[in-house]
């Protein structure tokens, strides 16, 4: 399992799209998730751990760590997680949420992150997930064909894409 992990890592990393040090100084700050899409409609459903309701991301450059604030449901209940992840080269982030994985920014704007993670969880599943996070206000259909593009690039068929722009029930600051 850690070998096809490491495997997955190096094929990332020739896939990567930015340098991770000119992407830093936008990350950090504000988000919420406005669209998730996965192979594995489990893992983003009502209660599922990849449904995420993104609230933060702060980078801490110096220590190469990124930390991820967001709320998922548990038994129907809003449940707030941080997660942290450690920096890598090209944009890989490497954190232990609901087993292995490497999250990889793959393109971010003032208002807009794209974002890829692969897990590997720990019943041997290996789920893709891409999410689109946004902050401010206005959202471009370019940008949402973007993260349309890069779910269908990773595999995941259009059907598996939820749009969570409107679950105000949350949290109160949905």
């Amino acid at each position: 399992m850690k070998i096809l992990l490491l495997c997955l890592i190096l094929v990332l990393a020739c896939d990567a799209h930015l340098p991770l040090p000119n992407v830093l100084t936008q990350i950090s700050g504000p988000w919420k998730t406005l669209y998730v899409s996965s192979n594995n409609l489990d893992k983003i459903g009502e209660n599922g751990p990849f449904r995420v309701y993104m609230r933060g991301i702060n980078v801490d450059a110096p220590r190469l760590k990124m930390s991820f604030n967001f709320y998922v449901k548990v038994d129907g209940e809003c449940v707030e997680k941080s997660v942290e992840g450690s920096l890598g080269q090209d944009n890989l982030i490497n954190t232990g949420y609901e087993g292995d994985n490497v999250f990889q920014v793959v393109e971010v704007t003032p208002n807009f992150l794209l974002a890829y993670d692969f897990n590997a969880d720990d019943q041997g599943g290996m789920t893709k997930t891409v999410f689109f996070f946004v902050r401010g206000p206005g959202v471009h259909k370019e940008d949402v064909a973007k993260f349309k593009k890069l779910s269908s690039e990773k595999g995941i068929p259009e059907e598996n894409i939820i749009y969570l722009g409107d679950t105000g029930n949350v949290t109160p600051d949905i």
